[in-house]
């Protein structure tokens, strides 16, 4: 298997779409097929590795986070339909910012609370500091004046209190909306372990999945390892980033890790073989079905309209496919996984017993333009 995907990507790089991407794809617990294209850095001349080559992963620490907490679920230090309260108390009495005709809102009281279960399913309602809701707004204004007052940062688990305390974009439960639930869920883990996030996942998942490098930040000795962003509708500009050589303030479980196509796929093969590899048992196998089921209800998919999610439904932090006719894909119902904003994807396909890992380095992702002919060309080349 090698020409269909190859052609594939190295077109992406060779009509200057990308700069650079890495691949490896796994069946039957064998590499498939892995390659790497373009440059983890043009300006220096630095090729992409599958290996070497440190990328920073963006939402695929989601499903990473999802999974260290559930964890904890299955050592019953909380429910699904806990709320979240329990954990965090900022979450108390939530209230919600319900817009206007006119663009202006109103605050109200929410008829209830937020659940651990509708923060997996992105159906809290707590939004990113994102300008398309009223929430979204409230929350960029109430962090700008944060950041004028220069208070230092409060911690994870008390920031997550703070945010906790702001409106919310619906009354939880509504629908759907990618948001802030999963670094949420991140602050938890810290409440029931004692421990920083970055701690947690680094002695229950990266250590036993001999994750050498992936984390929240990259050592000095590894930075030069990092591939650089490129915005790519831009003629390749580059993206001017620093990136924490040391423990950040905020271990951003939504957001913040680091990653190499070759660590991540370790993580993927241990979702696949039912949350064990290598003798190394991460999670149960009926929790990992748990999480990779869709959860949604036809109501709550209503606000789903992404491009990337046409005929997928979502699980517990991941999308979960359930109508290829509809996705325009040639893949499986039951495939599952999640990307990240610099146009990283991975899969994990229990139907072809196969998992993909692809890590690239756009701005913006724009995933619909490129992850589609990719998975057209992976499925394709199956016997």
């Amino acid at each position: 298997m090698s020409n269909l995907i190859q052609n594939t990507l190295s077109r992406f790089v060779s009509t200057g779409q990308i700069a650079g991407c890495a691949i490896r794809v796994m069946r039957h617990g064998e590499v498939l097929y892995e390659g790497s294209f373009g440059y983890a850095d043009i300006e220096k001349q630095v090729r992409m590795s599958v290996e070497d080559t440190i990328f920073p992963i963006a939402s695929m620490s989601k499903v990473i986070t999802s999974a260290g907490i559930l964890r904890l679920y299955e050592q019953g230090l909380f429910k699904l339909w806990d709320p979240v309260s329990e954990y965090l108390p900022g979450f108390k009495h939530p209230k919600i910012a319900l817009e206007k005709p006119d663009g202006s809102y109103e605050i109200a009281d929410a008829k209830g609370e937020v659940t651990m279960r509708q923060l997996f399913t992105m159906t809290s309602g707590v939004p990113y500091p994102w300008a398309d809701t009223a929430a979204g707004r409230i929350r960029i204004e109430k962090e700008k004046e944060y950041e004028e007052k220069k208070l230092p940062f409060p911690g994870s688990v008390a920031y997550a209190n703070l945010v906790g305390q702001l409106p919310l974009a619906f009354e939880p439960g509504e629908r759907w909306m990618y948001g802030f639930s999963i670094d949420v869920l991140g602050a938890v883990i810290e409440v029931l372990t004692g421990k920083t996030l970055g701690e947690y996942l680094r002695e229950t998942i990266f250590e036993p999945l001999g994750m050498k490098d992936t984390g929240f930040f990259v050592p000095p000795e590894k930075q030069a390892r990092i591939a650089t962003l490129y915005h790519i509708n831009e003629g390749m500009k580059l993206e001017e980033r620093e990136y924490p050589d040391s423990k950040p303030d905020f271990e951003s479980g939504g957001g913040g890790l680091f990653s190499t196509v070759g660590d991540y796929s370790r993580f993927a093969q241990m979702l696949l073989r039912g949350g064990t590899l290598d003798g190394e048992r991460i999670l149960g196998r009926k929790t990992i079905e748990l999480m990779s089921t869709d959860h949604l209800t036809p109501e709550q998919r209503k606000g789903d309209s992404w491009d990337t999610q046409r005929g997928y439904g979502y699980g517990l932090g991941v999308r979960v496919m359930t109508n290829p006719e509809l996705a325009g894909l040639n893949g499986s119902v039951g495939e599952w996984g999640w990307d990240g904003a610099f146009g990283n994807w991975f899969c994990v396909d229990p139907k072809e017993d196969l998992t993909c890992v692809y890590l690239t380095t756009n701005l913006p992702g724009d995933h619909y333009r490129f992850i589609p002919r990719l998975m057209a060309a992976m499925y394709a080349e199956l016997d």
